[in-house]
């Protein structure tokens, strides 16, 4: 431009003005549009704050971060667990696309993929991790390693150059199973309570119980537990945003809360209901960064958002290319207002626990297919069985099943239905299983719809769930590819899909779901001798 401005006859009027013009139009093209990112993640903590409506939690910092924000009320993992969920936060495609949807999995990603960190990288950004990846496949070491200029406790933006433009990841882990409910209780006190005054420790005898609980004083003294560590974890977001202030960076950095899934208390984690899937987002855009946002601070929005959405979404706002394998849909940032109808939930094996299930749920409604109906919800587990309220729900279950009331014992019972159904607006907690009842035509109508984005979601995205674990390591082993590469053709056998759905899809009638608890049943009686 200077060069341009050379050549004006600065000695005649016209020339004159015309080099202020110009001077004017340079000086209102932006420059290139390079907002921090600072993501704050938290673990196994569904919306319990006070500004998502719980009366009881105490979240004075996060009710303040909410007025600043955009709150998300309709906000989803792809995976009521965390490493499935997080393999499809690194890379943008849903677990059951890759391979990744069975907890500690090493199956190979697609050929091509990256984890969309790098992208950021490759632009100029300081990209820190602090501290937990857990990208559930063979690549956990190449995606850590591609991803983050520092992953490790010490991570931080203080790290990167002088203004350098950072993408910043913190995962705060009070909220997670471990310390609600898994640790001993004295270990609780010593590392979590001990930060709260006395005046701020939950009082077991006034926490609020799920309806799914029996009220007793070990379940009180847990959920109590719990909102313990919400205060706590409270706190620590706190710290943060008021690290981010003191460096003078509020103004230059659009910042992310959210949890990783549902709570890891007993019917939340590792189930495809609200209480597993839904999860608290909100986004805070600083003033030079507000035309970038979709509404104004302290505005709450019930658009359909994915963790499948997260990656293509934080490459939009950094105005990076999207790559065409991801699968989510940008919500925010230019070009982001296609709204998706639906979001898909996964769950498979985790840990030792045997699972197959898919969801489908719209702003209303929540549709559940189970594959294995014959096994409970409340299925062993060597992890959360170290915890007190599992072995109370279990002892229950077991000794005064009678006395327990039918949200209870939908949990705790030996089997559950192949499908379920919920209005969500109506039954936010999703106790009443309307296909147990007679539909009214809106339902049956909606009902269908969620049913036919389910298959028509499946399919296009080759959902692998169908395919024993065993079986799809007999094709990759034998392809010498990952199972995405085989299913896309790229090899020179592939599975079949469709029928491998189609198999799983055979419907469940009582006696066969009989049957199976049978044998289960002799099984468990072996182990037990």
């Amino acid at each position: 431009m200077r060069d341009a401005t050379r050549i004006i006859n600065t000695s005649r009027p016209y020339g004159l003005t015309l080099v202020l013009i110009l001077l004017m139009v340079v000086s209102s093209v932006p420059a290139a549009e390079r907002p921090n990112i600072l993501w704050i993640t938290v673990e196994d903590m569904s919306p319990t704050l006070g500004c998502y409506g719980d009366t009881f939690a105490r979240t004075p910092n996060l009710d303040a971060f909410a007025k600043e924000s955009i709150l998300y009320t309709n906000a989803f993992a792809v995976s009521p667990v965390c490493s499935p969920s997080r393999s499809t936060l690194i890379t943008g495609m849903y677990n059951a696309s890759m391979g990744t949807n069975q907890m500690r999995s090493s199956n190979h990603i697609p050929t091509g993929v990256k984890a969309f960190p790098s992208f950021l990288r490759k632009a100029g950004y300081y990209t820190s991790n602090n501290v937990k990846t857990d990208y559930n496949c063979a690549e956990n070491e190449r995606l850590i390693m591609e991803s983050w200029d520092l992953s490790s406790a010490a991570a931080h933006w203080k790290n990167r150059k002088s203004g350098q433009p950072f993408f910043s990841v913190f995962n705060d882990m009070t909220t997670h199973q471990s310390r609600t409910m898994v640790w001993p209780y004295p270990v609780f006190q010593e590392h979590v309570q001990s930060r709260l005054s006395k005046q701020e420790i939950s009082n077991p005898t006034a926490v609020p119980l799920p309806p799914y609980y029996p009220d007793t004083p070990v379940v009180r003294r847990t959920v109590a537990r719990f909102y313990d560590c919400v205060s706590v974890m409270d706190q620590n977001v706190q710290r943060l945003l008021d690290q981010l202030e003191e460096d003078g960076l509020a103004d230059e950095t659009i910042v992310f809360f959210y949890s990783d899934h549902g709570s890891g208390m007993p019917r939340h984690k590792r189930l495809l209901l609200d209480s597993g899937m839904r999860v608290a987002l909100m986004v805070r855009f600083p003033e030079k960064y507000q035309h970038l946002a979709p509404a104004t601070p302290g505005t709450r929005l019930d658009r359909l958002v994915s963790f499948v959405d997260f990656p293509p979404t934080v490459l939009n706002l950094t105005k990076q290319p999207i790559p065409d394998y991801m699968q989510g849909i940008p919500f925010l940032g230019p070009d982001s207002q296609t709204e998706r109808k639906t979001v898909y939930g996964t769950r498979d094996r985790v840990d030792e626990v045997m699972e197959t299930a898919r969801s489908v749920r719209d702003k209303q409604f929540l549709y559940v297919r189970n594959y294995m109906p014959h096994l409970s919800y409340n299925q062993p587990s060597v992890f959360s069985d170290l915890s007190a309220i599992r072995n109370e729900i279990t002892r229950a279950a077991k000794t005064d099943l009678d006395l327990l009331t039918t949200p209870q014992r939908a949990y705790s019972g030996p089997r559950k239905p192949v499908e379920e159904f919920y209005d969500c607006s109506a039954d936010p907690g999703n106790i009443v299983n309307l296909l147990a009842g007679e539909l009214n035509p809106g339902q049956r109508v909606a009902l269908e719809r969620l049913r036919g984005a389910f298959a028509t979601t499946r399919r296009e995205i080759l959902d692998v769930g169908a395919l024993p674990e065993s079986v799809m390591r007999d094709h990759v082993r034998e392809e010498g590819a990952p199972i995405r590469d085989i299913l896309e053709g790229k090899t020179n056998h592939s599975p079949d899909l469709d029928a491998a759905w189609a198999a799983a899809d055979v419907k469940w009638c009582e006696t066969e779901v009989e049957k199976c608890q049978e044998v289960n049943k002799v099984v468990d009686d072996a182990e037990v001798d």
